[in-house]
């Protein structure tokens, strides 16, 4: 059956193959043998297929997921630097007389591409560092001052992603005895059936005042009535249009969260951020969890102190950056400032296995400490 996911690509493969390996001066037999080698990264493509409840996405074994995830990864790093080389072409044609060295310019992107690649794919896998903030809440009372708020966000448990990744993420979150841990979608990649186990170690997860999450557009694709009750079971508390209350002695900080937008789209579930905080006294800072950042100017308007979102995994490389800029309302990592409320966007904890490749874009667990106002 003609899997849709590969059409693009394959568009993509022969693109290279004619602007990357045809002008290297190397023996046809060699550059066949690169066509083909090009060629096996569409097996990347052929992971995902479709099911009645939504996508699937097929296992293989570890070390043929990694080295199907290198060569798509080339495929993809490669393709942002021949459309430079090309439109270099392009003006040297216009402009200069002198042949066009496509030999020097093909073998130059080639190896930048294999470095590049080799670096994303690495800093794609490695277990990410933790990012320490201090944040000022409005409001916050005395006996918060200090609080530790742990994220993890777009996890995306899977075959690449596996049961030891998602162990070693967890104990890294626990040596840093959170008081909350937030995990605002984007759990995980798969059926239940098939990505339960390596979903799993996320109930170890250790915070003194709970573990809260809310869904990613992921958790839509795959099962989705089935991972609410699995991620659930696992000991997080999904927040959909809802909120908790966490005290300490008189002082008290809300924790609300609202489903993501593809639930609306696929209508599961809308999205009532005025419920969500119903019941809030106006005294008590909210923090919000979004899966999605492209609404934070909106929700501003609910007086949130704080909204933490994913989503974007930081743009992962240059090229990309912009398009996933544009399509984010403009926010793609780090801090913003928006309509008033801060706004922070995690490049994510892990990486999806569609694009596992981060360049200059290190994953991340990110660690907030309140503070309150002075």
């Amino acid at each position: 059956m003609f899997n849709p996911f590969m059409l693009v690509p394959l568009m993509i493969c022969l693109y290279e193959i004619l602007s990357l390996i045809v002008p290297l001066k190397i023996s046809w037999p060699l550059k066949i043998l690169c066509s083909l080698i090009l060629l096996s990264g569409l097996a990347k493509s052929m992971l995902y297929r479709r099911t009645e409840t939504g996508f699937d996405v097929l296992d293989m074994p570890y070390s043929v997921t990694v080295a199907t995830t290198l060569i798509f990864n080339f495929i993809i790093v490669a393709l942002f630097m021949l459309l430079v080389k090309d439109i270099a072409f392009i003006l040297w044609r216009l402009f200069i007389r002198h042949p066009f060295p496509g030999h020097y310019a093909s073998l130059f992107v080639f190896s930048l591409a294999i470095v590049s690649t080799l670096y994303g794919t690495y800093e794609g896998l490695r277990l990410p560092d933790v990012r320490t903030h201090e944040v000022v809440i409005p409001g916050l009372g005395r006996e918060l001052d200090g609080l530790k708020v742990a994220m993890l966000v777009d996890i995306h448990a899977d075959a690449l992603t596996d049961s030891r990744a998602v162990q070693a993420i967890v104990e890294r979150t626990n040596s840093l005895n959170p008081d909350v841990v937030l995990i605002p979608g984007d759990f995980v990649d798969g059926q239940v059936k098939s990505r339960k186990n390596d979903l799993a170690p996320l109930s170890g997860l250790r915070a003194r005042l709970g573990v809260f999450g809310t869904t990613g557009n992921h958790e839509y694709y795959f099962d989705y009535h089935g991972w609410l009750k699995e991620i659930e079971g696992l000991g997080v508390k999904l927040l959909m249009n809802e909120h908790v209350i966490l005290s300490s002695g008189d002082s008290r900080l809300a924790v609300a969260g609202i489903p993501d937008h593809t639930g609306s789209m696929m209508g599961v579930d809308g999205r009532d951020l005025t419920r969500a905080l119903d019941g809030i006294p106006e005294n008590v800072p909210v923090i919000l969890m979004d899966h999605q950042p492209r609404d934070a100017v909106k929700n501003a308007e609910h007086g949130i102190a704080l909204q933490v979102s994913g989503h974007t995994h930081g743009g992962q490389m240059p090229g990309i950056y912009s398009m996933v800029r544009k399509a984010n309302g403009g926010f793609v990592r780090g801090w913003y400032n928006a309509g008033g409320i801060r706004l922070y966007v995690s490049p994510g904890t892990s990486q999806w296995n569609g694009f596992a490749c981060r360049i200059f874009d290190p994953s991340e667990i990110t660690l907030f400490i309140l503070r309150r106002e002075d």
